[in-house]
């Protein structure tokens, strides 16, 4: 497992923080089945920057989401891997009371907003809502 952020609410990276990270939260499984990613908070930024030049062949990418608050999702825009057809993402997590997990990444990621909007990234991206409980279709 590799803590790609660990900070809650808002980054604050730089040498105060190199001990225990200054990336809000994302974290990474290693398997031989590929890479699970929990959380797509700042540090996701990283991780997609690493796995694109040190991990070419995986490109089959599996995200977690533990829920929606913005220290967990804001990095997902700056995902390297977001923007290159040869990977396949699929993003798993909570539908927030009111409204579905695919509504809420595309708000976030809403040309008013950012420049690219979710269904212009160049990978195949997936989004589904997940109630509690086990998670179906993970190779894990």
């Amino acid at each position: 497992m590799t803590l790609w952020g660990v900070r809650g609410s808002i980054a604050t990276p730089g040498p105060g923080t190199t001990r225990h990270g200054g990336n809000t939260p994302c974290l990474a499984l290693e398997a031989p089945g590929g890479i699970l990613i929990l959380d797509a908070g700042t540090g996701i930024r990283g991780l997609g920057d690493w796995l694109i030049a040190e991990r070419g062949a995986t490109t089959t990418l599996d995200i977690l989401l533990s829920h929606t608050h913005w220290d967990h999702i804001q990095g997902l825009p700056f995902f390297a891997p977001l923007y290159d057809a040869a990977y396949t993402v699929s993003i798993r997590g909570p539908n927030p009371d009111g409204t579905t997990l695919e509504a809420v990444l595309q708000q976030q990621m809403d040309p008013v907003v950012f420049p690219v909007p979710l269904t212009g990234a160049g990978a195949e991206v997936t989004v589904q809502g997940i109630s509690p409980g086990p998670v179906n279709g993970l190779d894990w």
